[in-house]
């Protein structure tokens, strides 16, 4: 698998700035194959969510496999390709098999010697994943990686502990996952590795703004929420007629060697990714 087609996407307002950068500055130019499209959808803003972005219509176009969404400006310790490695090799599925893919996203810590005061932290739940049969090697992610299993924003974390005078976790999360690790110094570095079907995911669900909060949120959620399958339409995408099936088999093997990369424009600033996590799909019957 490699990535196939590199897709910057902006607002008209920058459309010509890019291009114009893109075609003369060396150091862009310079850049190895494959060159980089740029998208300005009319319906695009500075102020479209990130799900939104995902929503419209040039950019589903645009994306015919899974795919990696990056923010504009983005510093890490962790190579591109170490991610793609872990993704396929963790979450990605086998083609041919029955289970969807899942997908990965990368979270880092806010303490430390590049601290910022002050600086926005997301609340994170994560469980441990299965451990592995094979020891890993020394340059692998795979100590790193977590089950997901909530996120949302401090700030929102703070509207519940206020309006409830307390944090409730519901029983079905301690039935799922006895034991979990509460973060809440990390910071979502806007990297998600995400399959195909999630476009579906999106489109069934018009009010999901931002692809953190609402689209990795309710996901999360949904891995130990039952209940939330079929109020987020989960069931009829994870679950989908022979028919869907036999269509989105054949995409999928038409599409099995590349990724999209997909770029959406808003700015990250003191990133170093060192921690990721993961964030499965789970079907209507048995729950990953």
């Amino acid at each position: 698998m490699n990535i196939s087609r590199i897709t910057l996407i902006t607002p008209p307002s920058s459309c010509k700035a890019i291009e114009n950068a893109l075609s003369r500055n060396p150091d862009l130019t310079s850049l190895p194959l494959p060159r980089p499209d740029v998208l300005a959808p009319e319906a695009l803003s500075q102020n479209t969510g990130t799900a939104e972005i995902l929503r419209i219509p040039e950019v589903q176009a645009a994306i015919n496999g899974h795919f990696l969404v990056l923010p504009c400006d983005i510093l890490s310790e962790v190579p591109g390709e170490s991610l793609l490695e872990t993704w396929m090799i963790h979450a990605a599925g086998m083609v041919g098999s029955s289970a969807l893919p899942g997908g990965l996203g990368v979270w880092f810590p806010t303490k430390g010697e590049h601290s910022v005061k002050g600086e926005e932290t997301n609340f994170l739940m994560t469980a441990q994943l299965p451990p592995a049969t094979v020891s890993p090697p020394s340059e692998s992610l795979r100590p790193h990686l977590s089950k997901l299993v909530y996120s949302s924003t401090t700030d929102t974390l703070s509207d519940i502990t206020e309006s409830k005078k307390a944090f409730p976790i519901r029983h079905g999360l301690i039935r799922k996952h006895g034991r979990i690790r509460i973060l809440t110094t990390t910071r979502d570095a806007h990297i998600y590795l995400l399959p195909y079907w999630i476009l579906d995911f999106l489109n069934q669900n018009p009010t999901f703004e931002s692809i953190s909060e609402d689209l990795i949120g309710w996901w999360a959620k949904a891995t130990w929420q039952p209940g939330l399958i079929p109020k987020l339409s989960l069931d009829h995408i994870l679950s989908p007629s022979p028919e869907a099936k036999n269509s989105a088999t054949d995409t999928e093997n038409t599409n099995t060697n590349n990724i999209n990369l997909e770029e959406d424009e808003f700015i990250l600033r003191n990133m170093s990714t060192t921690q990721t996590s993961s964030f499965l799909p789970t079907p209507p019957t048995t729950p990953s």
